[in-house]
């Protein structure tokens, strides 16, 4: 009796066989960690340009000519020219403090706006805060990270080449064989067909929703906005353009449009009316319409629920958490429901 609770020779094996197989896995995933931006950065942008792809791929008749053609446009038209603006950016960042003061300085607010802002101006004032130096100290500290992260970046060129390497063939690997590598994937899941096909679709709509849905429609507000800065003649343009693109994520890259709209409108009524138009107009289609457009129907989890996983997840785990928090926070509610039909009482 006492013999018969013990493992037999075949469940040790099995134990052993899961030990070594759960520990080579850890072992693989910590020797793959490095290159874990690269390899997301370009399941991505392969999700981004998947149809297109496709479409190359039908003229073509030939999977590496069309992943070829696609990868090397993808770097030279999309991905140098977003290191070229974050590039600028860092430099400009050198002249945010200066020229955040010359705004305040020689901004004249109209009447009509001060009576709007004085009972803000008023509750700050009863807690002893000066918003001025406030705001001013935290843009000088803004600026001095990004000059450093300028110059760190500026120093280990050669790993940016590296990384630049891993990504152009990750990609390249992405669009021809990506359909194959998600197969074999979902083939070693022990869970029923239907549910790997469900599991599949919430995760690609997850990551759609996060690649295409978030980080695409805000490069391209913050695109759109900085256009608006050149043309309005905002000094930083390219600066205050990528941060539209960051306030954007949370919805509110009008924090950065109205008030540059309000000081333009100091030195020309005309520019600074279609600046504050532009702004809005362009916050609005693109959460409104270009968003939904892009993510479609594919993506159920409501946006508070993805805002705290993706905020959760790189809280845990850095940039990669971007994509790994709203992906494991949808496989978990995907196995939670295939729980709650097959498994609870």
């Amino acid at each position: 009796m006492k013999n018969s609770m013990l493992p037999n020779r075949g469940q040790w094996v099995a134990i052993f066989f899961f030990i070594i197989f759960g520990w080579i896995a850890y072992q693989t995933f910590r020797l793959a960690e490095p290159f874990l931006p690269g390899v997301l950065s370009a399941a991505m942008l392969g999700l981004v340009f998947s149809p297109l792809y496709k479409r190359v791929l039908r003229r073509l008749q030939n999977a590496n000519a069309a992943a070829s053609i696609l990868t090397i446009g993808i770097i030279l038209f999309a991905v140098l020219p977003i290191v070229w603006m974050g590039w600028v950016a860092m430099q400009q960042a050198e002249y945010l403090r200066p020229t955040l003061a010359g705004f305040i300085e020689n901004y004249r607010t109209p009447s009509y706006i001060q009576g709007l802002l004085n009972p803000v101006f008023g509750f700050f004032e009863r807690f002893h805060i000066e918003l001025k130096p406030l705001f001013l100290d935290n843009a000088e500290k803004i600026g001095e990270r990004m000059k450093s992260g300028g110059a760190l970046v500026a120093g280990h060129l050669l790993i940016m080449l590296f990384n630049g390497i891993i990504l152009m063939l990750t990609l390249f690997y992405v669009f021809r064989d990506g359909e194959k590598a998600s197969e074999t994937i979902l083939s070693i899941i022990p869970v029923k067909p239907q549910d790997k096909k469900a599991l599949l679709r919430r995760v690609y709509g997850t990551f759609r929703a996060v690649a295409v849905g978030v980080f695409v429609t805000a490069f391209i507000e913050g695109v759109a906005d900085m256009l608006g800065f050149l043309a309005a003649g905002v000094p930083l343009s390219i600066f205050f353009g990528l941060a539209v693109a960051v306030f954007s994520l949370v919805g509110a890259s009008v924090l950065i449009t109205i008030p540059a709209a309000l000081w333009v409108m100091n030195h020309d009524t005309g520019w600074g009316i279609f600046l504050l138009v532009f702004g809005i107009l362009v916050s609005v289609l693109s959460d409104n319409v270009l968003k939904p457009a892009l993510i479609g129907s594919q993506s159920r989890m409501p946006f508070l629920l993805m805002l705290f996983s993706i905020l959760g997840g790189m809280r845990l785990y850095g940039f990669i958490g971007l994509f790994l928090g709203p992906i494991l926070v949808t496989a978990f509610l995907t196995f939670w429901g295939i729980y709650r039909r097959d498994y609870k009482a």
